[in-house]
């Protein structure tokens, strides 16, 4: 489906109330095509629509029309930490990428800011963590997995004891 197609059915969502669709078909889009500065500022106005500043602010962070007040919420709910603005941002490709001077200018200062955190070249594909996270994200990483192993054995020995109960 192409984008002015899928944008056109947005717009039909939009007409009959059904933003959670509009959005959902949105964001399949930023993730199809991550370089095109209208798709992702269409997603801000649902996000703007339904009051998630967090959301507004991330998806309009390269826009040239933006409302300051959701881009600093984006940044404050990722902590300031400009390695995870760089990867919440979903970019692809390179700055210049970009087809405006502005987002050519913001990703290139979010990019030299997450570089200088994370000590080392950082590209816009690279996934994963590149800076010293705390070491209790790892411990809770591996807490959950844990637990998550836990609740399998027990609702396996769980499951074989009520088949017992009726033989």
């Amino acid at each position: 489906m192409t984008v002015e197609r899928t944008l056109a059915r947005v717009d039909e969502d939009l007409r009959k109330g059904d933003v959670a669709m509009a959005r959902t078909r949105l964001r399949s889009l930023v993730q199809s095509k991550p370089q095109d500065l209208l798709v992702r500022e269409r997603l801000a106005d649902v996000y703007r629509h339904e009051g998630a500043s967090v959301e507004a602010g991330r998806w309009s962070y390269l826009s040239e029309e933006r409302v300051e007040r959701e881009v600093t919420a984006y940044e404050r709910a990722c902590g300031r930490d400009p390695v995870r603005i760089m990867r919440g941002l979903r970019w692809t490709g390179t700055e210049s990428d970009a087809t405006t001077e502005v987002a050519q200018e913001r990703l290139r200062e979010v990019k030299a800011a997450a570089e200088s955190k994370a000590g080392k070249k950082l590209d816009w594909s690279s996934r994963g963590r590149d800076t010293d996270d705390p070491w209790w994200q790892d411990v809770f990483g591996l807490g959950c997995g844990a637990a998550l192993l836990l609740v399998l054995v027990l609702s396996v020995i769980g499951a074989v004891t009520v088949v017992r109960w009726f033989m």
